[in-house]
C-alpha cells in the first residue's frame, strides 16, 4: 500500500491497526477518528515524520514506528499519556526529546539502530529508565 484510504475513519470500533511493511509516506489525518485505537503499527514504511495530529489518538498504548526514515520526534508525543510501548528503532533519529521522560506509563522504548547523539546511544539502548536518569 502507498496510501491509507480515508474511509478507514469509519472503523470507529477498531482497536488494533497493523499497516507495517508497506510503502506509506504519509498518514491521513482521518486516522484520528479511530478513537478506540490502542495499537498502531506503522513499522517498515517510508515515513519521514510523525504528524502532530497522531497525538489525538489518546487511547494508544502501543505505537510501532520502527524501520522508517524518521529524523525527529515531536515534543507533542507526550500527549499520548497512555503509551506503554514505543518502538522507534531503525530510523535516523539523532535526538530523543527530554519531554519523552514525562510519559509515566511508558515502560518500553526501543531506539536502537539510530545515529543518536542525545542521549548517547549507549544510554538510550538501556531503555526508558536510563534515558530518564540521563536527563535528570
Amino acid at each position: 500500500m502507498t496510501t491509507i484510504p480515508k474511509s478507514i475513519s469509519k472503523l470507529t470500533n477498531l482497536t488494533e491497526l497493523n499497516l507495517s511493511d508497506n510503502k506509506l509516506k504519509t498518514i491521513p489525518e482521518s486516522i484520528t477518528k479511530l478513537t478506540n485505537l490502542t495499537c498502531l503499527d506503522l513499522s517498515g514504511n517510508q515515513l519521514t515524520n510523525i504528524p502532530e495530529f497522531i497525538t489525538k489518538i489518546t487511547n494508544l498504548t502501543w505505537l510501532y514506528l520502527s524501520s522508517n526514515q524518521l529524523k525527529t520526534i515531536p515534543k507533542s508525543i507526550t500527549k499520548l499519556t497512555n503509551l506503554a510501548e514505543l518502538d522507534l528503532s531503525g530510523n535516523q533519529l539523532t535526538t530523543i526529546p527530554e519531554s519523552i521522560t514525562t510519559l509515566t506509563n511508558l515502560i518500553q522504548l526501543d531506539v536502537s539502530r539510530n545515529p543518536l547523539e542525545t542521549p548517547p546511544i549507549e544510554v538510550a539502548e538501556k531503555g526508558i529508565e536510563s534515558i530518564r536518569e540521563y536527563f535528570q
